[in-house]
């Protein structure tokens, strides 16, 4: 695999893990504020989405930058 190939590779997961990370953040925090009855599993799964959203942030900010250093680099 040609390296160009892979620095693109890298910079579309981390431009597909900022709108990731937006909807985990809106989830968790929806969680916070419903009322209602909502089954044992979204319960959880929000949970779990408002304790991974700023790592799965972070990690797509650095898959970016990584991306676009192989690009200036030619790597």
């Amino acid at each position: 695999m040609r390296a160009g190939k892979i620095s693109k590779y890298l910079m579309i997961a981390g431009s597909c893990m900022f709108p990731l990370s937006i909807l985990m953040f809106i989830t968790g925090i929806s969680m916070f504020s419903a009322t209602g009855d909502f089954p044992q599993f979204i319960i959880k799964l929000s949970g779990l989405c408002f304790a991974f959203w700023m790592p799965t942030f972070i990690l797509g900010i650095l898959l970016v930058i990584i991306g676009l250093i192989f690009k200036k680099l030619n790597f």
